[in-house]
């Protein structure tokens, strides 16, 4: 029987080194982690990556959401004219600081003259009054006059007495204070000139008139408000209202300024977010009425683990995944985090860290571009 040999040139041959080779392959050869860039230093210079540490742990937040600075309804006063009358003097501008009781405009009023006459008048008729009704109360005890004319004396005292009580109210409104007042008791007048007092503590953010111009009673001359503490109506979309609690810790990292949680809305608008208001008790003077700023808003970690704080563009998003490229000895490893919170400029993610790692922070698309096995040498 003849024999049959091998010969690398025949295709039995051919096929079994084939099968051979792919063993190899499959079993003897090293594997590649499918997460891992292998990159030299002199790659990452030319790339242009940088890496940084990773951010400090910190209590799970949504960020970069928009909020606008506004004062308190209970901190805002509009001080107007009592009379009609014409602005001879204005004490103040807008931004100045004032105190209660501190002098903001003098108005010039012909009105406050007729108060005053009026007020005299009315102090003339009750003291009339109350003459008539002693001497009718002394001729009743003497059976001179009926009872039906001391009840008539009586009437008219009342009478007289709650007419001066309102002349001496307007004069009050119209900013007589009651010293003035007493000289008024005592036959002297007060002049024509009203002083317009602030009501409280606080900062003039408008001034609505000028000197020389005339205004009608109750026309608003500034507008002041008190800017400690400030509240913060934050945009919040509806997905996440449910995360978020009363008294949640509120920040405003631009301006290192922060507070809590005062109330959540419960109607939803059409861009589909609720107001959510916050009280800013510290670092309130780095903020201005109507500013626009980013808010951060402290809420219940779903990962329940660490979070740490990140740059967002340090996110890269492969293959359905949310992936840090954190540096090994030989490159980066593509690691898997959970994402707590997401803001424009620096996010909360959650991860298998022991929190001393540095992560890519530039040259993030060529670490993903590798990661794909694209520039890969």
């Amino acid at each position: 029987m003849a024999s049959i040999g091998f010969s690398p040139t025949r295709p039995v041959y051919r096929a079994a080194r084939g099968i051979g080779i792919c063993l190899w392959l499959a079993i003897g050869a090293p594997a590649l982690a499918a997460d891992h860039v292998d990159i030299n230093a002199a790659q990452i210079k030319a790339l242009g990556i940088e890496v940084a540490p990773l951010g400090a742990r910190r209590a799970a937040e949504l960020g970069g959401l928009a909020a606008q600075v506004v004062v308190p309804n209970r901190q805002m006063y509009v001080v107007s004219a009592p009379l009609a009358a014409l602005i001879g003097r204005i004490e103040v501008a807008a931004n100045a600081s004032v105190r209660a009781g501190q002098v903001l405009a003098r108005l010039q009023s012909p009105m406050l003259a007729e108060l005053q006459r009026g007020y005299l008048q009315s102090s003339v008729q009750a003291r009339l009054a109350a003459d008539k009704l002693q001497r009718d109360e002394a001729l009743f005890r003497d059976g001179i006059i009926a009872e039906s004319r001391l009840r008539t004396s009586r009437g008219q005292q009342a009478e007289a007495g709650a007419a001066l009580a309102e002349r001496r109210q307007a004069l009050r409104m119209a900013g007589v204070p009651e010293s003035a007042l007493g000289r008024l008791d005592a036959g002297k007048g007060v002049g024509a000139s009203i002083d317009v007092l602030a009501p409280a503590d606080g900062v003039i953010l408008e001034q609505m008139v000028s000197v020389g111009s005339r205004v009608e009673a109750a026309a608003p001359l500034f507008r002041l408000a008190k800017l400690d503490p400030l509240w913060l109506e934050i945009q919040v979309p509806a997905a996440k209202l449910a995360r978020i609690s009363a008294g949640a810790a509120v920040s405003v990292p631009a301006a290192k300024s922060g507070g809590r949680v005062v109330s959540i809305g419960r109607s939803v608008g059409a861009n589909q977010t609720a107001l959510v208001r916050a009280e800013i008790t510290a670092g309130s003077a780095a903020l201005n009425p109507g500013q626009m700023v980013e808010a951060s808003i402290g809420v219940a970690d779903a990962t329940n683990g660490a979070v740490f704080s990140v740059p967002t563009t340090a996110l890269v998003r492969h293959e359905g995944s949310l992936l840090l490229f954190v540096q090994t000895a030989t490159g980066f490893a593509a690691t898997p985090v959970t994402l707590a919170g997401e803001g424009s400029v620096s996010s909360s993610v959650s991860g298998s860290f022991k929190g001393d790692e540095r992560i890519a922070v530039k040259g993030i698309a060529a670490l993903k571009a590798r990661l794909g096995g694209i520039g890969a040498e």
